[in-house]
């Protein structure tokens, strides 16, 4: 009986067998395909990822970078709209994704700058082109001093450092008188007038810089209160490429050096000195704590500071000193010219002038307008008469060229009238200055603001500075 129940449940098994795989519409079997090819291993994240993504490695390059001026100094963190651009990683991030040379507004929650600033990962295939996969932009840059009208291509690694290591045009006034005001009297003979202004970025020569001659050197021009040739710092790529310097007709310039090609060849980038071997000697930019500079610390690597003791196995140990020193006695003689022809007003200490020194950039002179707000001659004898001196700036959203509903910071300014300063008036030229004077003024600031005392194109920052001191000699 068993047997025959055994027999019995097989047969219903086969029977759902069967009627099972009725139930499966099966066609028929296809062609046999092709065999594909082997395909290439991809990089292996260990050797290409560690090489600097460990623990260790991390931690290293962020104490050294602790020590970089981008981290500790004044570099950091400025964040209204026209500093976000460079001074923070937001600032920076904007721009180089949209190509604005501004960023759209303030940024006050913005971040300093860090890793992530000048770092982008856009791919992980490293043995290709390795700088353009982790660095935020390698693009050509378009330089402020040709108000982002014309890009120059300073290499890859380059154009990333000259985004902001350039020229940045100087933040100045649009100027529309909307009302006038008793301010009592004064200056060209018109009451204080309230203006309205949007503050925006000109390329930095304050005039036309195209197309001079020798005879155009002798012209007047109107530098009043208000307008600057002082250069902003930072313009380290226009000085290395010998470029934007005020160049006199009939002078000869010459643009490219021993590190402007490599074999005539391959050009140096930045990295070369300011990323070179890490080492131990002084930073000279490094605050101790009694607030002085100069502290025998890590140098080279993500510090920024060259390790000097690199580049000596190439110069001389005395190489560079040699050409800051150079550099810094022609700019002693053109800061004396500038006070003698009464362009520059000399450091004062109460009425004590404080001698000049470039090294320690102590007794810096400053250029001082021959012209008011409003275009008067500003005396050379301290008088009773009133001029627009002062020129005072409140942050607003206003009305105007500029619509209050793009949330765009406007200026509303108004011009200050004041009797001249006696400090002032015995320095001052008291007539138009010439544009060849402008051109000696800017150049000193040119090299005084590009902080490496010439270092970056020696031929070139000497050269700009003979020949303004030439052209104040009447040479």
């Amino acid at each position: 009986m068993k047997l025959k129940n055994f027999n019995l449940f097989l047969f219903f098994a086969l029977a759902i067998l069967l009627l099972a795989q009725s139930c499966v519409k099966q066609g028929p079997m296809g062609l046999t395909g092709s065999s594909g090819t082997n395909g290439t291993n991809g990089q292996d994240a260990n050797s290409a990822c560690l090489k600097c993504h460990t623990t260790a490695v991390m931690d290293e390059k962020k104490v050294e970078y602790q020590l970089s001026k981008h981290f500790f100094g004044t570099s950091s963190a400025r964040n209204t709209k026209y500093c976000a651009r460079c001074h923070t990683t937001d600032g920076f991030k904007e721009i180089t994704a949209n190509g604005k040379f501004v960023a759209a507004m303030d940024i006050p929650a913005a971040e300093r700058i860090n890793c992530s600033t000048c770092h982008a990962h856009s791919a992980f295939d490293f043995q290709g082109d390795t700088a353009t996969y982790i660095l935020r932009t390698t693009t050509p840059v378009a330089l402020n001093y040709y108000n982002n009208s014309k890009t120059e291509d300073f290499g890859k690694i380059d154009n990333l450092c000259c985004t902001c290591h350039q020229i940045r045009g100087a933040t100045t006034v649009a100027i529309a008188l909307k009302s006038k005001i008793d301010n009592t009297k004064d200056s060209l003979t018109s009451a204080g007038a309230l203006v309205y202004s949007s503050f925006k970025q000109l390329p930095f020569f304050p005039f036309d810089n195209t197309s001079k001659t020798a005879a155009d050197m002798a012209a007047t021009v109107d530098f009043k209160v208000g307008q600057s040739v002082s250069v902003h710092d930072g313009n380290q790529s226009n000085l290395f490429k010998g470029i934007n310097g005020f160049e006199y007709p009939g002078k000869t310039y010459t643009r490219t050096w021993q590190h402007s090609l490599n074999g005539g060849q391959i050009p140096f980038d930045c990295t070369s000195c300011h990323m070179n071997e890490v080492g131990t000697g002084m930073n000279k930019k490094y605050p101790n704590s009694d607030g002085t500079t100069g502290k025998v610390t890590t140098i080279g690597g993500h510090t920024l500071v060259p390790n000097e003791e690199v580049c000596a196995k190439c110069h001389k140990s005395d190489h560079l000193v040699s050409t800051a020193n150079a550099v810094d006695g022609l700019l002693m003689q053109l800061a004396n010219r500038l006070v003698a022809h009464k362009l520059f007003k000399p450091s004062l200490s109460g009425t004590t002038v404080v001698p000049f020194d470039p090294v320690s950039e102590t007794g810096t002179p400053s250029a001082i307008p021959a012209q008011d707000f409003y275009g008067a001659l500003l005396p050379t004898t301290p008088g009773s008469t009133l001029y627009g001196l002062t020129l005072v700036s409140a942050n607003s959203i206003a009305a105007g060229p500029t619509p209050s509903a793009s949330l765009n910071l406007t200026y509303v300014s108004t011009v200050t009238m004041k009797k001249d300063a006696a400090t002032d008036a015995p320095y001052r030229k008291g007539s138009k200055w010439t544009y060849g004077e402008l051109g000696a003024a800017y150049n000193f600031g040119f090299i005084m603001s590009e902080l490496s005392h010439g270092i970056h194109n020696p031929t070139y920052a000497q050269q700009i500075l003979q020949s303004s001191i030439d052209y104040l000699d009447g040479k």
